[in-house]
């Protein structure tokens, strides 16, 4: 609930050729409907590498993701359950359904935002505007090209989230609870 509250603050684009607005659009136009990640998650406070996979599809109530490797777990990154989420997707669900969307403007509430490239290979630098996600995200990096590819969480106290997501057809998911 807390993300939904922050203020808007204006943007900071590290390299003017790079039109935001436009990349946006593309980003929105071009967004999976579903998709494979593969993610691993570095733990510094017990120097370990945890690696899974699963797949990811937006439907109208919010973005499902779900894990099918070491674990069977799924979570639905929503606007309306910040109740139900795991303290760590708390901060993820607005940056995941910005992210994949295209909608900057959303991401503008949370975070400064340096992009650099063009639209065929861009780079995104997202730094937390706001306390409440600065206690917890150092930073955000994201790349891709039509669409985003790449993700890395850099956390406060030391731990990296590294995901990489590939687009692919609803129907090939692992699962059979598909959009309804």
């Amino acid at each position: 609930v807390f993300f939904l509250s922050l203020c808007v603050n204006t943007l900071a684009w590290a390299e003017p050729g790079v039109d935001s607005d436009a990349l946006a659009e593309q980003l929105a136009r071009h967004t999976p409907q579903c998709g494979r990640f593969e993610q691993s998650r570095w733990l510094a406070d017990i120097e370990t590498q945890l690696n899974s996979h699963g797949d990811f599809q937006r439907l109208e109530e919010g973005l499902v993701w779900q894990t099918t490797s070491p674990i069977q777990d799924r979570v639905l990154l929503s606007r309306h359950n910040d109740d139900d989420l795991p303290p760590g997707f708390l901060i993820i669900a607005p940056i995941f359904t910005g992210l994949l969307s295209g909608e900057w403007r959303e991401l503008e509430h949370y975070f400064t935002v340096e992009l650099e490239g063009d639209l065929h290979d861009w780079k995104a630098r997202l730094l937390p505007k706001e306390a409440v996600i600065a206690e917890r995200l150092t930073q955000l990096l994201a790349s891709g090209g039509q669409q985003v590819e790449q993700l890395r969480l850099e956390f406060t106290d030391g731990d990296q989230l590294d995901i990489t997501l590939t687009p692919t057809a609803c129907s090939d998911l692992d699962h059979g609870d598909s959009a309804s």
